[in-house]
């Protein structure tokens, strides 16, 4: 199965859009811009083809992700061959087109097609990357589906492009059970992957395709499932990676799995713990930064403290700036429905303290 088979286009507007890398083909070869065509759809980037070099300014080959010709079609500077890719399938046409024309790095076709594709994905990841946030609950019942949620609607409301991907598994789960509902409500918009039908797709998947593909709530794309078992970490990780190269933010609902945060390792930009005012939700917490020790935690203290406990007293024990202190939040009422409790959050307090939350993770900078 492959992802663009599951894709279905989003309406304009339902999804704010990101600047879309592209990669800039200069030839008049079409079988060679069918073959660029297929490199640049797993890499994750449009295609823009060119027959001459007389249509294309300084500007546009400096925006684009990479620069190719083919051996009719070199480049008329020096300054362009030398960030120029010199593709094509007659071998020894190519290399010497490269040996007449100083700077082409020639890349025989199909040889090297596999460091092409290589070399463009690392060009795609070095030029674009969305920030990936990890929120993880030191316990259950903490509210770290929700808040992950609530981060993404206001990322949304900010016009930020976020993506919510739930990594908990299991069935009856609060993003899952928000699909469906929107589902059935005819409200959801964009595709309809979800976890069961990633775990069927072989090899890499194409940011393009996974942001066409996945289904958009509220300017939110969310990758959900109500899978029985816990998400794969090959298939999670090749999802954040595709991910982060189509949305702005990232949001991974992690539940209360170290084990699943671990997995991540460096894939991931930013850790929040939502944690209890407790001695058990203290040391719940430190279990899950130590999963994860290269990254910086941030607390979000919520759940009525425990006697002697307060977030400073949380702080102070993990070592860790708490963002958020949400039970001295007294307009704030508890609630289990995830949408009212963005409602809720959508006061101007609210805003500002989920906009802060995000100011300290850096998300609001993506």
């Amino acid at each position: 199965m492959r992802l663009n088979e599951l894709a279905s286009p989003a309406l304009a507007g339902e999804l704010p859009s990101t600047e879309e890398p592209v990669l800039l083909l200069v030839t008049e070869d079409q079988q060679l811009r069918e073959d660029i065509s297929l490199i640049a759809a797993v890499v994750g980037v449009r295609l823009e083809a060119c027959a001459r070099w007389s249509g294309i300014t300084d500007q546009v080959a400096d925006s684009a992700v990479a620069v190719l010709c083919c051996p009719q079609s070199t480049p008329r500077t020096t300054a362009l061959a030398q960030r120029c890719l010199l593709v094509g399938h007659d071998a020894e046409a190519v290399w010497a087109a490269a040996a007449e024309t100083p700077g082409l790095a020639p890349v025989p076709l199909p040889a090297a097609e596999k460091w092409l594709t290589e070399h463009l994905s690392a060009q795609v990841l070095d030029r674009a990357q969305g920030r990936v946030i990890a929120v993880a609950g030191a316990t259950g019942g903490v509210g770290v589906t929700t808040f992950a949620y609530i981060c993404a609607a206001e990322l949304a409301i900010r016009e930020y492009s976020p993506m919510l991907i739930d990594a908990a598994g299991g069935t009856g789960r609060g993003i899952a059970d928000l699909v469906c509902a929107a589902r059935r409500q005819h409200s959801l918009s964009g595709g309809e992957l979800d976890w069961k039908q990633l775990t069927a797709i072989e090899g890499e998947i194409s940011a393009a395709h996974l942001r066409e593909a996945v289904p958009v709530l509220d300017g939110i794309g969310v990758l959900t499932g109500t899978t029985a078992s816990r998400v794969q970490s090959g298939r999670l990780n090749a999802a954040v990676v595709a991910a982060r190269r189509a949305y702005d933010v990232v949001l991974i609902d992690i539940g209360h799995q170290a084990e699943t945060l671990a997995g991540l390792g460096e894939n991931i930009d930013e850790l929040m713990v939502v944690t209890r005012a407790s001695r058990r939700g203290a040391d719940a917490a430190e279990q899950l930064i130590n999963a994860v020790p290269q990254h910086r935690p941030h607390l979000v203290v919520n759940g009525l403290a425990a006697p002697g406990w307060s977030a400073a007293e949380v702080q102070e024990a993990l070592g860790a700036q708490v963002v958020a202190d949400l039970p001295v939040q007294k307009w704030l009422a508890r609630n289990d429905d995830i949408a009212e409790a963005y409602e809720l959050l959508r006061t101007r307090r609210g805003s500002a303290l989920v906009g802060a939350v995000l100011s300290a993770l850096g998300a609001d900078d993506a």
